[in-house]
């Protein structure tokens, strides 16, 4: 049986983040094409001409901030799945971006190496 791949947007505004996430994906045996955004409206411009199955995004990004993209995520295309990847762990975030309809929000610091097994948990669905 063959493993459905998947195309993923990262949104992150750190080049440093983003090709570790790169790094990481790629050993992957799901992914099909990675896309990369830097920005709230650079991210608004990939929805709008690609068909993603996740968004990885952290909440401080340049234009308007991951909580508010997550919002235009889940009202626009409900069934893209979102991955919360920040540094920004309290629980007041946490509890909100789970109230917006955020798949899983992972802590850069600490829970970064789990986003290749988080994937693989969707094809496995």
């Amino acid at each position: 049986m063959q493993t459905p791949c998947l195309n993923i947007l990262v949104v992150d505004d750190s080049p440093l983040v983003i090709q570790r996430l790169f790094q990481i994906l790629n050993e992957t045996d799901c992914v099909e094409t990675l896309y990369e955004a830097n920005s709230y409206y650079q991210a608004v411009e990939v929805l709008k001409n690609k068909q993603l199955d996740i968004v990885l995004l952290d909440i401080q990004i340049p234009g308007k901030n991951g909580i508010e993209l997550l919002g235009f995520i889940r009202k626009n295309y409900p069934s893209v799945i979102t991955i919360m990847l920040t540094n920004k762990v309290s629980a007041s975030y946490k509890d909100l971006c789970q109230s917006m309809g955020c798949n899983h929000f992972v802590d850069k610091s600490s829970e970064f190496e789990s986003i290749a097994g988080i994937l693989e948990s969707y094809i496995a669905v």
